[in-house]
């Protein structure tokens, strides 16, 4: 099958044509960086860059900001132009022949301009596709992180998601292993925006973190404080991220990040739709629960907000803290939605702090009841059945469920090959 040849990129096409128009000045074509919406094109051999940057279609036309700096006299002018105006071009044109008069500042401006318009305009370029196969494994964090995607822990307040949060962060940022099978599976820089506390809170945490993996200093997390909500600034965290390199975000939280009204459809969307706008960088977001969910004893709950929240992520959590007093954190992780690939075993987890250290530790879901009560039938059944052979009364008795959802549940399982029938009475695992 032969491939159509790709498109050229249009700010590429534009910035590298060698020619210019009937009567204009000859220019060399600039050397052209993105840095997230700002684009900044540079003619090495006349020292001189032009730097646009708050860009954004208005009904006067593509307007932005521009400056221009000079290798040997720094910055030579900024403000806002309109890019598709001529007299507005002719103006810069004229005061910047003033200060360096001999440079083609006519040629280079509508170069530039011009292909600025351009790439603002083209968006995404529309692709072919073809019939092939993902990779088996797409996850940065196994189970947590699917790579690229946007990936949702949600809990009441206190619950942990927020420490587990940053905790796969700066695994991620260093490369650590972590407990469960949370190894990260590639090492990148990851951007923790907060809308909750402060800086001095997170160091803090990340000081407990670093000695529990046993690394004298964690570098690669980066942290901004956040107050607008995360559709405002977008186009500065996408020039930030594409400056750093970053390859993770975790947006603790998204009620607040969402800004006026978070628990409508528009404020979710909007919010969803910044983060897509990141690129493939992976995103964590964390959210909270409403108080009814909070309360409820068993089953799954919902994150905080419109049905959005849930649909237009591709991974998501749910974190449930225990209820059993103790110096540790105990929390289930139970698996509530996946856009490829079927739902995962609940995950159990205990952070142990102690000597200045906090400490991931493997956790058993079925040892705490009212983490247990949250699991799906099929699971609790599994679980019961580890003791041996039971019926189906006393199986439904353990299990907390009704004797006909034990047998429609204990049928499903003996066609997967999980458990098997003992006797006329009885059930067990299948060895």
């Amino acid at each position: 099958m032969t491939r159509a040849a790709p498109v050229a990129d249009p700010l590429a096409a534009m910035a590298g044509a060698d020619g210019t128009a009937p009567g204009v000045l000859r220019v060399d074509a600039p050397e052209v960086q993105r840095l997230g919406d700002a684009l900044a094109f540079t003619w090495p051999g006349l020292g001189v860059s032009l730097t646009f940057d708050q860009l954004r279609e208005s009904h006067e036309g593509p307007l932005g900001e521009i400056a221009v700096s000079s290798a040997i006299l720094g910055e030579l002018h900024w403000s806002r132009l309109n890019l598709a105006s001529a007299p507005a071009r002719e103006g810069l044109v004229r005061k910047l022949e003033k200060i360096l008069p001999a440079d083609p500042w006519r040629a280079m401006l509508d170069r530039a301009c011009r292909a600025v318009a351009v790439a603002m305009r083209e968006g995404e370029p529309v692709v072919a596709l073809s019939p092939v196969r993902a990779a088996d494994s797409r996850h940065l964090v196994p189970r947590f992180l699917i790579q690229g995607e946007t990936n949702l822990i949600f809990g009441d307040g206190g619950s942990g998601k927020s420490l587990l949060a940053e905790t796969l962060a700066a695994a991620v940022a260093v490369g650590a292993p972590l407990a469960c099978g949370l190894t990260p599976t590639a090492t990148c820089p990851a951007l923790i925006l907060d809308w909750e506390t402060c800086r001095d809170e997170h160091e803090d945490r990340l000081a407990g973190i670093a000695a529990g993996f046993g690394c004298p200093r964690i570098s690669g997390l980066f942290y901004r404080r956040m107050a607008r909500a995360v559709a405002d600034e977008a186009a500065v965290l996408r020039r930030e991220i594409a400056r750093l390199g970053v390859g993770l975000v975790v947006v603790d939280s998204l009620g607040p990040a969402c800004g006026a009204e978070p628990e409508s459809a528009d404020a979710a969307i909007r919010s969803m739709n910044a983060l897509r706008s990141f690129g493939p960088v992976t995103r964590l977001v964390v959210a909270h629960v409403s108080k009814l969910a909070a309360e409820q004893r068993s089953g799954p709950a919902k994150p905080y907000g419109s049905v959005y929240v849930q649909n237009l992520a591709r991974n998501v959590w749910e974190v449930r803290r225990a209820e059993e007093e103790s110096e540790d954190l105990v929390l289930g992780a139970f698996h509530r939605k996946v856009n490829r690939g079927r739902l995962l075993p609940p995950v159990g987890l205990r952070f142990e702090f102690g000597e200045g250290a906090i400490r991931l530790r493997s956790q058993d879901v079925g040892e705490q009841a009212d983490l247990l009560a949250r699991t799906s039938v099929a699971y609790r059944i599994q679980k019961v059945l580890t003791a041996g052979a039971l019926d189906v009364a006393t199986l439904a008795e353990e299990a907390g469920a009704g004797k006909d959802t034990v047998k429609r549940t204990l049928r499903r399982l003996a066609d997967k090959g999980r458990v098997i029938r003992v006797d006329e009475t009885r059930w067990g695992l299948k060895r």
